[in-house]
């Protein structure tokens, strides 16, 4: 997380980093202070779900790490694939 890209949005961070394993590895943090186990819970589908349609989209092998801030969050998952998209369209 320290020697990666950092990008930031609404409600996500990322840190950003190639690998040499020729695919990408997905982390996610979402911290208790976010909500219920529930609401916790799902972020984390939402994430992974766009990370499952979205990983061919991206080239090259990288490790991402997105860490779900605290405050409110998306209300569906249209809402975290719009702010997902266009933090990875910049990239």
């Amino acid at each position: 997380m320290k020697s990666g890209k950092k990008l930031s949005s609404k409600h996500y961070l990322l840190f950003i980093q190639e690998n040499k394993k020729g695919f990408h590895r997905l982390g996610i943090v979402a911290k208790k202070e976010i909500g219920s186990a529930t609401l916790r819970n799902r972020m984390k589908r939402y994430l992974r779900e766009f990370f499952r349609l979205n990983k061919h989209q991206i080239s090259g092998s990288y490790d991402i790490v997105i860490l779900v801030k605290k405050g409110p969050l998306p209300k569906s998952y249209w809402e975290t694939k719009e702010e997902l998209s266009k933090i990875f369209t910049v990239s």
